[in-house]
């Protein structure tokens, strides 16, 4: 069978399936499959640093409660549960703090922020890990679900009252599936069954942030995995699901281009759009930390005569409603924090950083910084988004008393990704290694890191993640 056409039973499902299941040589290439392996490094490195989070800290407590069959590593956690626990855990550990990375796409002529397609790329570890699969077929499982991810997202207009994670139970199945070597007919029944579980309200981003916005993904990921389970036990699945109308229409919509799921591969693949954010808070505010800490120095034991701080940043409407939206302008919660484009940089010009440890203690609601974040004013620029079209750049201007501008911008921070030549290696490996170095010394995080940037040549995963339940040193 051709896997580019339309499978002999007329379903779309069917067609994705046999899509899913096939191995372009696109996905074999060694720039795509380092993208993947600093992906994964990265990935992990998130769900290290949310050991103590509050949204996988509460999952781990359940799953300790629940127990289960030792299958796979609950990443930092200092033991092993079973597949499905696996997945919840470390996909709401990867995801937690906000810290992993982010993809960009384009809607309707501009660009907006496509999501965070690593928050399922644990699913596929601890699939992988459960099979005993070679690196290699991991690798090109996650690279094959980050490009069905973007296809997903495709079908999503932008207007879409559904959020984005609703994509991710389906890629969560199909990585699966492909990882417990399903054939086709299985395949469907899979994707089938992972879709009628997968479709998420916006909400669950947007207003005061709940903990949902952390767990979202974690959930679609546990259900696509299970439903892959279930299509290899012979579990069927309505398999009209994204193509009659008491389906899921009005979450993909065919009429955007329901062929273009399973169509050939002919673009840039989107794991090579796939950004690594180097500090703990939203995508779109990362050059906006970048430049803060550029002028750090210059206002530092001055941050009283400061009188304005000008936020300029790229003219899109996704900057437009983070930039307007009332409970990030004044953060109440940690998940909104990170969000802000007010106190971000009222926190990283009082402190010179940014780390886990400006969320603590209700920083937002100190006196200096609640100060300071009120003198944030923020604007838009089209000629700033001209200047670095496939980025969120910013340019920030600081007012100080006497009349002294002070002023710089950041068009690429150092985890964005280009799609010719992929990642920088360096600030990948550096985040890792500072994240990890509470849990191991330099020689286990070395022999980690050696293992995760060589993962295409394991004849099995397994042995690699087994190193990782390692938890807090005392």
């Amino acid at each position: 069978m051709n896997e580019h056409v339309t499978h002999k039973n007329g379903s779309s499902i069917a067609s994705l399936a046999a899509w899913t299941l096939y191995t372009d040589a696109a996905y074999t290439t060694d720039l795509a499959l380092r993208q993947a392996e600093l992906l994964t490094l990265d990935s992990i490195g998130c769900a290290f640093a949310s050991h103590d989070a509050g949204s996988p800290r509460r999952v781990s407590v359940m799953v300790q409660e629940l127990g289960g069959n030792p299958q796979c590593a609950a990443i930092g956690q200092g033991f092993r549960t079973s597949v499905l626990n696996a997945t919840l855990l470390n996909c709401a550990l990867v995801r937690s703090l906000d810290f992993n990375d982010v993809q960009f796409i384009m809607k309707e002529g501009k660009l907006h922020v496509g999501g965070h397609c690593s928050d399922t790329l644990a699913s596929a570890l601890a699939v992988g890990e459960m099979a005993g699969a070679p690196g290699r077929d991991v690798l090109t499982a996650i690279i094959m679900g980050y490009e069905l991810f973007r296809r997903l997202r495709n079908l999503m207009p932008y207007s879409s009252v559904w959020d984005g994670t609703s994509a991710l139970g389906l890629v969560a199945a199909a990585m699966a599936g492909r990882l417990l070597k399903l054939d086709v007919e299985k395949q469907a029944n899979a994707l089938a069954l992972a879709a009628a579980r997968c479709a998420t309200p916006s909400i669950v981003r947007y207003g005061e942030l709940s903990g949902a916005k952390n767990m979202v993904s974690a959930f679609t990921a546990q259900q696509g995995v299970q439903a892959a389970i279930l299509a290899s036990k012979g579990m069927t699945g309505p398999k009209q699901i994204l193509d009659h109308k008491w389906g899921l229409t009005t979450v993909f919509d065919p009429g955007l281009g329901i062929q273009d799921l399973w169509a050939p591969i002919s673009e840039t693949l989107y794991i090579l759009d796939s950004h690594v954010k180097t500090y703990a808070c939203i995508g779109t505010a990362q050059s906006e930390i970048v430049a803060a800490l550029q002028v750090r120095d210059r206002v530092a034991g001055r941050i009283d005569q400061i009188e304005a701080i000008d936020v300029t940043m790229a003219d899109l409407p996704i900057i437009r409603k983070q930039q307007t939206e009332a409970p990030r302008l004044t953060p109440s919660t940690r998940e909104t924090a990170d969000h802000s484009f007010t106190f971000l940089p009222a926190v990283v010009l009082i402190d010179g950083t940014l780390t886990k440890k400006q969320f603590e203690n209700q920083r937002w609601e100190e006196p200096v910084t609640k100060a300071l974040s009120a003198k944030v004013r923020l604007s838009v620029s089209a000629e700033l988004a001209a200047r670095a079209p496939t980025a969120m750049p910013c340019n920030l201007k600081i007012r100080m008393s006497g009349g002294e501008i002070i002023e710089t911008e950041c068009l690429y921070p150092p985890g964005h990704s280009f799609p010719d030549r992929g990642l920088n290696q360096a600030p990948v490996v550096e985040k890792f290694t500072t994240i990890t170095s509470d849990f191991m010394d330099v020689d286990a995080q070395g022999r980690l890191v050696d293992g995760l940037l060589d993962l295409r040549n394991a004849a099995s995963i397994a042995p690699i993640m087994g190193m990782l339940t390692a938890t807090p040193r005392q």
